[in-house]
């Protein structure tokens, strides 16, 4: 890792490996193990399925994504909510997911001296989502797999430091 009191893509893709797991046995009781990850993912990206997205403004500047199969979605909607959910349950539980480990992002971040606010977070669904952000100097990516499920999640980060 680089100098541990600036922001790299070594630290962001630690920082999700850290808490992508946490939120996920927390808030549903599933394992999610993280792969190798890409502290240097290529641009743009594709996702597919229920994707969850939140905005950094500030010091640090950027995206959160994290992109659940419709499958993997379902699960752990039903794990959070004790029901079978409908796609609106299923929408929000990834936006509180997202919500939360991009939160925990942040205030990493925050505690470094990189003073960031987070936007509303958004869902969208569907196949091959391209994503991209030009200006970003950091674009970390990687998957966590989750016990007991064929299925995977993404999490794609792209960032820039305010000059």
């Amino acid at each position: 890792m680089s100098d541990s009191n600036t922001p790299s893509s070594e630290l962001i893709l630690e920082t999700i490996n850290l808490y992508v797991p946490e939120v996920m046995q927390t808030m549903a009781g599933i394992s999610a193990t993280p792969e190798a990850g890409n502290a240097h993912a290529p641009q743009p990206s594709t996702l597919s399925g229920v994707t969850g997205s939140i905005g950094l403004s500030g010091k640090v500047n950027g995206i959160v994504y994290t992109a659940f199969t419709e499958k993997l979605a379902k699960i752990v909607a039903e794990k959070i909510l004790g029901g079978s959910p409908s796609d609106q349950d299923v929408a929000d539980v990834v936006a509180e997911l997202t919500n939360m480990v991009t939160g925990n992002l942040k205030s990493r971040l925050c505690d470094l001296g990189f003073n960031c606010a987070l936007s509303i977070p958004s869902v969208m669904r569907g196949d091959d989502i391209t994503v991209s952000a030009k200006n970003a100097s950091i674009s970390v990516s990687n998957t966590y797999v989750i016990e007991g499920c064929s299925d995977t999640l993404i999490v794609q980060v792209f960032a820039a430091l305010e000059q």
